[in-house]
């Protein structure tokens, strides 16, 4: 690997870490409905108004051994963990795509993802704050890439179709909600960003992903209901960046054969 890659990689690294920390105010802050923009960061426990030193992506948190460095308070280690995971795949992205719009603009899906799976896990709700940034950012990205609009527009028809279908059809079966309704419009953005022909597949993923967090869920005891956000999230990241996927999706019959 030559100089200049590996300073691009850093530069990438530490943007993403940027970000990174960005996804865990957003998470703190939007299940709140407190501003993520104005309002200066300060800690949870006393308040005090975090200053430079505290607001460097991991290295504050180590540095002050997971405490605040004010009341001594203990941080998730949540916090530098989503930070190195965002920052990890801002480099992966930069890897496969290169500088480039479309890999900033599935940059930016990450982001939006990485704060409804925090956001889902804790609080078993998906901002609606987050639809209204992931909807442009699908146009956006499939203007860059030149899909054509009617396959985006089927997109959306049918994956929002399908999600008011499992919203009301599990009501009216089982009394009880079931799949909640930011899924269902999680659901509608989704088919924004995939079109047409991958909506099967992000099911599919989405179920397999969903009894995989749904038997964590039970062996951690969380209890019987568990947040259905996160695989819905990861599903659709997978059916985005890796169409490899989806084609074997579709072909895993000549496969079998």
């Amino acid at each position: 690997m030559d100089t200049v890659t590996l300073l691009y990689i850093l530069f990438v690294f530490s943007v993403g870490l940027t970000f990174g920390s960005f996804v865990t105010l957003a998470s703190y802050r939007l299940p709140l409905g407190e501003d993520i923009a104005i309002k200066p960061s300060r800690c949870p426990k006393c308040e005090t108004k975090l200053k430079f030193l505290d607001l460097w992506p991991v290295l504050s948190w180590a540095c002050n051994k997971g405490k605040c460095r004010h009341c001594k308070a203990p941080v998730s280690a949540r916090y530098p963990l989503t930070e190195l995971v965002t920052a990890a795949m801002f480099v992966a992205l930069y890897l496969y795509y290169g500088l480039t719009l479309q890999s900033t603009l599935l940059a930016m899906l990450w982001v939006a993802l990485m704060i409804m799976i925090v956001v889902d896990l804790e609080h078993y709700i998906i901002p609606d704050q987050l639809h209204y940034v992931l909807l442009p950012l699908g146009l956006g990205y499939h203007a860059t890439i030149h899909t054509p609009s009617e396959d985006v527009l089927h997109g959306f028809l049918l994956a929002s179709g399908i999600g008011l279908s499992l919203h009301y059809g599990y009501r009216y079966l089982r009394h009880k909600e079931g799949l909640g309704f930011g899924d269902v419009k999680f659901f509608a953005v989704a088919g924004v960003w995939l079109g047409l022909k991958p909506i099967v597949p992000f099911l599919f993923f989405s179920g397999i992903f969903g009894i995989v967090t749904g038997l964590l869920w039970r062996i951690l005891k969380k209890g019987p209901v568990f947040p259905f956000g996160p695989a819905l999230a990861v599903a659709l990241f997978l059916c985005v960046t890796c169409p490899l996927l989806t084609n074997l999706f579709w072909n895993i019959g000549q496969f079998i054969k």
